[in-house]
């Protein structure tokens, strides 16, 4: 024991000695993830990447000239958080609004109590309105929710005021309301929604200022057109990357980004910086380029989004989001057994052409991951992965299915079979299963979404997701929601549904970097990986689980540079 002090205080009094090209970094837990080192307290990083790992006593004897960092002695180090499905823009845009959600916000500038009644919806409309100066400045508020505000629509919002714009983002952010002087404001008519077919003109009410799904992608670009100026993204992503480092990511995904380079160049702007507290992967969306172009087309245009990227932000090659069922928060998913109150769920794109724009895909060797929410919408998935498989066989495609939200028991065991691996938003489990229990889907069905338990049962990889701004970008919040189920009405839903902490944790670090395809880099503490690591204030695997949530993040570590919360 003298001779270990002996070396500490060597390394630390004479750093003339040490080699400054490596460091080691001690911790009070280490959680590696690696199962070569489950006891170990201490790695070595040289540059970017971890050189080794192991007890602090032999590291020393191998690297006896290297200097010991003893700043995180005290806390716990885990693999870097990996939030694999964010939405850079959507999470810029709701930053830069007046959030009035269902569920409490705190970001950067703002904090947001929930309300989930339509009085105090629209009370707090009302007054945020009135502070909102000159008429001519539109009132922007993302969070809305039918369910549990009402329905609302243009004239509505017409009674808040007739002289300023109001645009209502949904929850889901799959629908825009719309007042009368907002249609004005953004040039919005009849011309816009005239091609749209049957089926989809239903989802563009120009009388009630709603628009949803493939109604809202038709008048989409004209409101773009101010959401999307490149001083109000710059400043919205600005506050996400603060939102995101301080929920201690050091890794970001976002699949389904939008078609457009001019967007992609304002993320580039502020994701690509050298000082940017994560590395950004993006994957393309097959359903907005289809807005664009023709199928034919799509694998030319594929691949040249891989030169949109720049510094720390790059595209995925040989990955691509589908889209199957509408919305979660909407209700959209298309189920199987329907709605209790008869209404039918809505597909994202329609049945010919999302099998012809998978089988594309699939062919050319893609990782197709796919929007999905009703167990009827998991069907379409599976049976189109079937098809597939019979007539042109892939090893380890890693076919993911993507929101996880209603599936049937019956489904886990064809999806084992047919190798298809889950990325699940469980806190929709904290925010939904509780009304959806009583409306529109039912107590038996709503117990089970996002089953999780079961598909840890069959063995099925499950990474954990956000969808930000459908879920807050925490990945311990993610955690506290799969461990331990619990909805805001204080009730556990479906507690065979529930999984360990280590899965959970696997599931925003380890799984997050298999479901990216990136797992020989990122994903665990293991020699030959880069040095990307979150430091906790209580390990997550023994502290009590209803507290998962509420550990301090004291900061990160993104390729061997330290950023502190």
């Amino acid at each position: 024991m003298r001779i270990f002090h002996f070396l500490i205080a060597l390394t630390l009094i004479h750093p003339i000695f040490a080699d400054t090209s490596k460091k080691i970094f001690l911790a009070k837990d280490l959680i590696t993830l690696d199962d070569r080192f489950l006891d170990a307290n201490a790695f070595v990083i040289q540059d970017d990447k971890i050189l080794s790992v192991g007890h602090l006593k032999n590291l020393l004897k191998i690297y006896p000239e290297v200097q010991i960092d003893q700043t995180f002695k005290d806390d716990v180090i885990v693999p870097g958080f990996i939030e694999h499905h964010i939405h850079p823009l959507l999470a810029a845009i709701t930053m830069n609004s007046s959030i009035v959600a269902i569920d409490d916000w705190i970001i950067p500038g703002q904090v947001s109590k929930g309300v989930r009644e339509r009085k105090a919806y629209l009370e707090r409309l009302i007054n945020i309105e009135s502070k909102s100066g000159e008429a001519k400045n539109p009132l922007i508020s993302w969070g809305f929710h039918h369910y549990f505000h009402g329905n609302l629509d243009r004239h509505d919002l017409d009674l808040i005021s007739r002289e300023r714009p109001i645009l209502i983002i949904h929850r889901s952010f799959h629908e825009f309301i719309l007042n009368s002087k907002a249609l004005e404001f953004f040039n919005i008519s009849e011309k816009d929604i005239a091609h749209l077919n049957e089926y989809d003109r239903k989802l563009a009410d120009l009388e009630k200022g709603h628009f949803s799904e493939r109604g809202l992608i038709a008048v989409m670009p004209k409101i773009m057109e101010y959401l999307a100026t490149p001083e109000r993204i710059i400043k919205g992503l600005q506050t996400t990357e603060d939102y995101i480092q301080q929920n201690g990511i050091t890794l970001i995904g976002n699949p389904g980004s939008m078609y457009d380079p001019k967007i992609q160049q304002v993320k580039n702007y502020v994701f690509g910086d050298i000082d940017t507290p994560f590395r950004s992967f993006y994957i393309p969306s097959a359903l907005y380029m289809l807005e664009n172009m023709k199928i034919e087309d799509l694998l030319d245009e594929t691949i040249k989004h891989l030169s949109w990227g720049a510094g720390k932000v790059q595209f995925l090659p040989k990955h691509i989001k589908l889209f199957s069922d509408g919305a979660m928060y909407s209700q959209n998913m298309v189920l199987r057994d329907g709605y209790l109150d008869g209404h039918q769920g809505i597909w994202l794109m329609e049945g010919e052409v999302f099998k012809q724009t998978f089988q594309l895909y699939w062919d050319a060797g893609y990782q197709i991951h796919v929007h999905q929410n009703g167990d009827g919408g998991l069907d379409r998935i599976l049976d189109v992965l079937d098809e597939n498989i019979k007539r042109n066989p892939r090893k380890d495609h890693r076919t993911t299915i993507v929101h996880f939200g209603y599936s049937a028991k019956d489904q886990i065991e064809r999806m084992k079979t047919l190798g298809v691996i889950v990325s699940a938003n469980p806190y929709y489990v904290y925010v939904l299963s509780e009304l959806y229990s009583r409306k529109g889907v039912g107590f038996e069905r709503s117990q089970q979404m996002v089953r999780l338990g079961d598909v840890d049962a069959a063995d099925i990889p499950i990474s954990l997701h956000s969808d930000m701004p459908m879920a807050p970008a925490s990945p311990l919040v993610l955690m506290h929601s799969a461990v331990n189920r619990i909805n805001y009405a204080n009730k556990v839903a479906g507690p065979n549904q529930r999984i360990s902490a280590i899965t959970a944790l696997k599931g925003v670090t380890l799984n997050s970097a298999y479901t990216m395809g990136l797992e020989d880099d990122y994903g665990s503490i293991s020699p030959g990986k880069y040095a990307n690591f979150t430091i906790l204030s209580h390990n997550p695997l023994t502290i009590d689980p209803l507290l998962i949530k509420d550990i301090e993040i004291k900061g990160t570590a993104v390729e061997g540079r330290l950023f502190k919360n």
